[in-house]
């Protein structure tokens, strides 16, 4: 059977492409990114991608120097630091919650995405990636607390991208399942 067609905004096309991009490591950290070089790569107008790069500078993926440059945002110590210790403390704040009202709000995602690691362990860079982040972020969801869900979402994009540039520096980093147990 057929998926039903995705109703996209160009914009919003424009947008998903260049997360992508930018998450997969196609745009490496600091690269400079013309308005003019992404019209060509993407297919669409200058207006759709520089509408897609404020998208992204909000995201915090993209840095515009106004009247000059946009560029992927930079991953140094000081940005991998500010990152991990946010979601440290959104992840910290779920398990207190969690353990607070374990009872009332359960544990069901949390065991799915605990369940999910082992075959994950032994995926590709996509699998191990989307089985980490799902882990942590199950933790998050397990409270229902709209306003922790949505801020920690918001840290999404970036997690990927760290991840993924680290699996790429040290492949197969962490085993999933033991680093994981604990929590």
């Amino acid at each position: 059977m057929r998926q039903p067609i995705q109703r996209k905004s160009l914009q919003d096309q424009a947008t998903e492409w260049l997360r992508e991009a930018i998450v997969r490591g196609d745009f490496a950290p600091g690269a400079v990114l013309t308005e003019l070089t992404l019209t060509e790569r993407i297919g669409l107008g200058r207006g759709t991608v520089r509408s897609a790069l404020f998208a992204m500078e909000a995201q915090e993926l993209v840095t515009r120097t106004p009247y000059s440059s946009w560029r992927v945002a930079v991953l140094d110590a000081q940005a991998i630091w500010e990152i991990y210790t946010l979601r440290a403390a959104f992840e910290g704040l779920a398990a207190r919650i969690l353990a607070q009202r374990r009872a009332a709000l359960g544990t069901d995602l949390v065991e799915a995405a605990f369940a999910a690691l082992p075959a994950a362990n032994d995926g590709g860079t996509d699998v191990r990636v989307a089985a980490d982040l799902g882990f942590h972020a199950s933790f998050v969801e397990q409270t229902g607390h709209q306003h922790l869900i949505r801020r920690h979402g918001l840290l999404a994009d970036k997690m990927e991208w760290l991840y993924r540039w680290s699996e790429a520096h040290w492949p197969r980093r962490q085993p999933l399942v033991s680093d994981h147990q604990r929590l």
